[in-house]
């Protein structure tokens, strides 16, 4: 009986078995091959999500008569400058042009620190800070789209320029780059799309009215570039035309001298007296002369005042972290530069806290602008490359070179009186070295060459316990050549410095000299052109001799 049965439904079974597999290979050529026809949602979440170029960034946005975008996108993917002050609670935002002092809930701030209205102001919602979208658009050059049928906002940066297309058959805009993912919107003939990747053959593209989904390549021909042309008003800084510039720092702490007294300085087109210092409570102390400046622009000479921390970190760190601080210090500075007509300002920070570094780079980003605003050159003082924290790695180079209009490197004090033996207030192998350093992160025509005008004499002795002893002193060029010919010293090329060297033995101390002369300073300027810097700063003016005008003048502009 059972194998009757068996006989009877083999033949049976076997054509079920094969209609099964049939069905089942075409159920599989339908899902793969098959476009799905099932709708999709862009956005199926409440919160408004936002996109940028295209892609979710995994953040949202909310709208109260304005779309309002949260601080901490607008600082990852729009402005990493843009700044929280947590103490004052507001927004701060620099441009090139622009500062904005936007506080938490109120419709009034500042404009380049003057009183200003807001049409819409900061609000935190949640515990999180949101800006609002319209005026970001406007400061940051963005294109800032809400559309509520989708519950989303397009941000895209209009610097970027962007590939247009249009559809060449009605189409279905796909949720994912496959025919099998559900469908977002049905497209028309002739649609235009803007494109924003392409990806596995197909292109996800941004619709007029705000849908962001995919299609099929060979539904879509790429048309134009569009591109926005946006004023570029950028402030020129003061540069002197087919020449170098020829800046020297001027002593006048406490007291200015006398532009009689000065005599011939052929060539210095540039003079920075140091009038300007950091004081307690945000005060800034100031020692100018209206007459030397008057002299100065007579003589056809601009004048930018030095204006310096004191060298105190914890009296910077005190400022640089208060807004309200950074203000007050800012404003003397603007009622100073136009008080005493100076051309320009220059920063002379040093010895700060590592920490504050990025602070510093707030302050002057707060400060350029507004001295642009009144056509004022802003230039900075640093050092050398180094491990020393307080005296280098303080400084962040590149993000200060894109700010400020020059900057200058002080190529001095290889060696000074931290220095446990002689050596050269600046080699010139060392001097080579930092620059090409600097010259990695800030471009080379903002970079002005620091030379000195002094040098160290230097004592070599042995104490009682047989321990060497080493002390030097800073000469000026006139006071290292009376002491060489008071002491009858020879003078002889030191070709691993690239500088005139003397020593003498007297008295149980050896004495060394590396040379600040008319051949090293021939040197520098040849390192200057040979780098294309922007010209040359000397630390300072009293320090030099007569005969170094001339001869500098000369060099510096002989191509």
């Amino acid at each position: 009986m059972a194998t009757a049965l068996n006989k009877n439904t083999t033949p049976a079974l076997n054509k079920l078995g094969y209609f099964t597999i049939i069905l089942a290979l075409i159920l599989s050529f339908a899902v793969y091959f098959f476009p799905s026809l099932q709708q999709g949602n862009l956005n199926p979440r409440e919160e408004i999500q936002i996109y940028y170029h295209g892609q979710t960034v995994g953040e949202t946005a909310f709208y109260d008569e304005e779309i309002y975008l949260p601080l901490t996108f607008v600082k990852d993917y729009l402005d990493p400058n843009i700044k929280w002050d947590e103490k004052n609670k507001q927004v701060i935002i620099t441009t090139k042009k622009e500062v904005f002092h936007l506080p938490v809930g109120e419709r009034e701030g500042l404009l380049n620190l003057e009183p200003y209205s807001f049409t819409y102001p900061v609000l935190e919602n949640g515990g999180k800070i949101y800006l609002p979208g319209n005026p970001l658009s406007e400061y940051l050059a963005l294109d800032i789209d809400y559309y509520p049928e989708t519950n989303i906002v397009i941000v895209n940066d209009l610097t970027r320029p962007v590939q247009m297309g249009k559809v060449l058959s009605a189409a279905k805009l796909r949720s994912e780059p496959r025919f099998r993912s559900s469908w977002l919107k049905e497209m028309t003939n002739d649609e235009k799309v803007s494109i924003v990747k392409e990806e596995y053959g197909w292109y996800l593209v941004q619709t007029e009215d705000g849908y962001l989904g995919y299609l099929d390549e060979k539904n879509v021909e790429l048309t134009s570039i569009k591109t926005v042309e946006l004023e570029k008003e950028e402030y020129l800084p003061w540069n002197p035309l087919g020449e170098k510039i020829f800046l020297v720092w001027e002593g006048a702490w406490g007291k200015t001298p006398n532009p009689q007294s000065i005599g011939e300085i052929t060539g210095v087109q540039v003079l920075s007296p140091t009038w300007f210092s950091l004081r307690e409570d945000g005060l800034v102390k100031n020692s100018a002369d209206l007459k030397y400046v008057e002299w100065a622009h007579q003589t056809g000479r601009q004048v930018w005042g030095l204006f310096d921390n004191g060298f105190d970190p914890d009296l910077t760190h005190t400022m640089l972290n208060d807004a309200n601080l950074r203000i007050k210090v800012i404003k003397q500075i603007l009622t100073y530069v136009d008080l005493y007509k100076l051309d320009g300002i220059n920063l002379d920070f040093e010895n700060m806290h590592l920490k504050d570094k990025d602070a510093f780079v707030q302050f002057v980003r707060e400060l350029t602008p507004l001295l642009h605003e009144k056509d004022r050159v802003v230039s900075l003082d640093v050092t050398f490359i180094s491990k020393s924290e307080n005296w280098s790695m303080v400084y962040d180079r590149r993000s200060l070179g894109e700010i400020v209009d020059y900057m200058m490197v002080m190529a001095y004090d290889e060696h000074g009186t931290f220095s446990s033996r002689p050596g050269s207030v600046s080699s010139l192998p060392w001097v080579e070295k930092g620059l090409q350093a600097i010259l990695e992160q800030v471009p080379n025509e903002k970079v002005i060459l620091g030379v000195p005008f002094y040098t160290r004499l230097w004592e070599e002795s042995y104490n009682e316990e047989g321990k060497p002893v080493v002390k030097s002193q800073a000469l000026s060029m006139e006071r290292a050549e009376k002491w060489l010919k008071e002491n009858n010293v020879e003078i002889r090329e030191d070709v691993a410095t690239g500088q005139n060297y003397a020593e003498l033995e007297k008295g149980g101390v050896t004495y060394k000299m590396w040379l600040e002369d008319e051949a090293s300073l021939k040197k520098r300027i040849e390192l200057m052109k040979k780098y294309r810097l922007a010209g040359v700063a000397a630390w300072m003016r009293s320090y030099a001799k007569d005969e170094v005008w001339p001869v500098l003048a000369k060099e510096l502009n002989k191509f």
